[in-house]
């Protein structure tokens, strides 16, 4: 079977399904892309098992087939020719022959049949989001995510929907970040899911490069996908409990500082230079409504000062800065809010002023 794909047919999709490709895989199948041509239709597929993405394009080939071909290496062909290039597919029964300009490939090929679908959600809640909203509720809160915690379920982004509201949020243990809109649904009891990290990965490049307004989420008890005119992308959720947000969310509010947040974020980012690289703490000491901060290396120090208002407590608290420079960067608004409970659990909450669309908090660290 002959067919024949133009390089910029082919370069959209196939780096939209890449990313599911894994350098080392159990199988072998694994490592390629299912390539299929129907009706001038290009469809691509990459799966780890776990996680499977589609994506397509219109094509000039009226040819009808169906095989596979190692992704890495055509991704890597596709990428060094030019745009115009057409290529030339002789597909046999082990090999796939490619011919662009002067230049012929051969790369195995599997049979087709063999490669592996994740199945379609049953009975699947379908919700729908404007993508712009779902595009920044993940942003703003899916760098808290865990990384190869041995916690299965904080390596993930944890989605809460009810009727009428949509709740993302994603912890390490060390910080966390909450998100939430009004968001109405045909839900008629609240559905929680953990989305696994690579998942959300992939998901984020996807709503990057979409043009879609409205994104349809499908969730089932163990897969969530997301379809557009495009694009598909399926995943299994992760087994597990996530812990219980709402219990670490401070009830005290009475030491609840204003502070400017450029000014804030510009002194953490000078004082990040002579950060202990092992520990990455930086002390924060809050007095007569100002806020110095310090920070210390093997190299040098640094000091800060910048005014704050509705300082009630003089106190003194480290936390690590990145996670502090995170949440700022991410914040908008020219003040944002610093509550920082006295007692025990000195876990500070960072939000806009007027505005607890995201809420972040941070636990404190000893330096």
């Amino acid at each position: 079977m002959n067919t024949e794909l133009s390089v910029e047919e082919l370069i959209e999709p196939l780096q939209t399904v890449i990313g599911v490709v894994e350098k080392k895989q159990t199988l072998p199948i694994l490592s390629h892309v299912l390539i299929q041509l129907k009706g001038n239709k290009l469809t691509l597929t990459t799966t780890d098992m776990e996680l499977e993405i589609s994506a397509s394009n219109k094509v000039k080939s009226d040819v009808e087939v169906t095989f596979t071909i190692y992704a890495k290496d055509l991704i890597d062909i596709v990428r060094k020719l030019p745009e115009k290039t057409q290529i030339k597919f002789k597909i046999e029964e082990n090999k796939v022959y490619l011919n662009a300009n002067k230049n012929t490939f051969e790369l195995n090929t599997f049979n087709h049949l063999d490669f592996p679908a994740l199945p379609k959600t049953q009975n699947s809640s379908i919700i729908k989001i404007k993508q712009d909203t779902l595009k920044e509720l993940i942003e703003n809160t899916s760098f808290s995510m865990g990384n190869q915690d041995i916690r299965a379920y904080l390596n993930g982004l944890f989605f809460e929907l009810n009727k009428d509201s949509l709740t993302v949020v994603a912890t390490d243990g060390h910080r966390l970040s909450i998100g939430e809109v009004n968001q109405e649904s045909s839900l008629e009891e609240k559905k929680t899911v953990i989305l696994p990290r690579k998942a959300v990965l992939e998901l984020t490049k996807l709503l990057n490069k979409s043009t879609q307004n409205i994104a349809e989420i499908h969730l089932s008890d163990n897969y969530f996908s997301l379809i557009d005119s495009s694009t598909k992308i399926i995943s299994r959720l992760i087994d597990g409990n996530f812990p219980n947000y709402k219990q670490v969310m401070p009830t005290d509010f009475s030491n609840t500082i204003v502070i400017d947040r450029e000014d804030f974020l510009s002194s953490l980012q000078q004082a990040s230079i002579f950060v202990d690289e092992r520990t990455k703490g930086v002390k924060l000491v809050f007095r007569e409504d100002k806020l110095s901060i310090f920070s210390h290396s093997e190299r040098g120090r640094a000091e800060t000062q910048i005014e704050v208002t509705k300082q009630e407590k003089e106190l003194e608290i480290a936390f690590n800065i990145h996670y502090l420079i995170s949440v700022l960067e991410k914040l908008t608004s020219k003040e944002v809010n610093m509550v920082i409970p006295g007692g025990e659990n000195k876990s500070c909450l960072l939000s806009a002023i007027d505005d607890e669309s995201y809420q972040y908090i941070i636990m404190p660290m000893r330096i």
